[in-house]
């Protein structure tokens, strides 16, 4: 059955570069109905499998859904690889980006820690996917009220974004408005004007003015401070490895 769902999962990805996510996630579940439940006795494909699923029911807004597939990759790519591995980091990402969707906010913030880890070991902590979980957890403390943690975390992991990748790219700018929406959600106008304008700015002179990003930060540069938000800190916030350029790690 392994390589059943090797196969399977090549078909999958094939919808998915075609922009079919839904055929890929149909196609998925109808062979992991089947499938069985006990990580401790998934293959390698269908960890693989799962965590694809996982991936798909996120993209389509079906979190809830996501979670069990999600918490399966997981559990099932750490006892096949270890935790260091690339796939079980990947499957940590998913299930912590799941976690976050469905409000559990403080198991989602312990394994993004573990992703920045894991990967500042195996990239450096100037590498694009270490500084995009550190803006993914920043989310996720904003989102538990651990704001000034959220927002320090953020700007250090903007600012070393620019300094090694420039103004212009995209997850750079996307870090910036993002940044200056939690400021405006926290009262902190003038920094949160500062920060929109930029991501403005960078936009018009970086990005095609149809571009989905530049769209979604015009959107966002113009929309009203989250009513329901409150900054406070229930909880110690989990601790992470800081952004820290690879000069000055010890």
């Amino acid at each position: 059955m392994s390589s059943g769902f090797a196969d399977l999962t090549v078909q999958a990805h094939h919808l998915v570069s075609e922009g079919d996510l839904t055929g890929a996630q149909r196609l998925l579940a109808e062979a992991l109905s089947d499938a069985d439940p006990r990580p401790a006795n998934a293959s390698p494909e269908l960890a693989e499998a799962a965590g694809l699923q996982a991936r798909l029911l996120v993209a389509l807004g079906e979190p809830h859904s996501a979670r069990g597939w999600a918490a399966f990759a997981y559990a099932a790519t750490t006892r096949l690889f270890g935790r260091s591995d690339e796939r079980t980091v990947t499957a940590a990402a998913t299930l912590a980006a799941v976690l976050h969707r469905v409000g559990s906010d403080a198991r989602a913030a312990r394994l993004y820690s573990d992703v920045i880890i894991e990967l500042t070991a195996r990239d450096g902590p100037e590498s694009q996917r270490v500084l995009a979980a550190h803006a993914d957890l920043a989310t996720v403390e904003y989102a538990r009220g651990q704001c000034e943690v959220a927002r320090d975390r953020l700007q250090d992991a903007w600012e070393l974004h620019r300094e090694v990748y420039g103004d212009g790219h995209p997850s750079g700018i996307k870090m910036l408005a993002k940044l200056g929406a939690m400021e405006r959600d926290c009262g902190r106008y003038a920094d949160a004007h500062e920060h929109l304008a930029l991501a403005e700015d960078l936009c018009r002179a970086h990005l095609d003015v149809d571009d989905p990003l530049a769209v979604q930060v015009a959107g966002l540069a113009r929309a009203a401070a989250d009513p329901d938000h409150v900054c406070s800190a229930p909880e110690p916030p989990v601790p992470a490895t800081p952004v820290v350029p690879a000069a000055r790690v010890p």
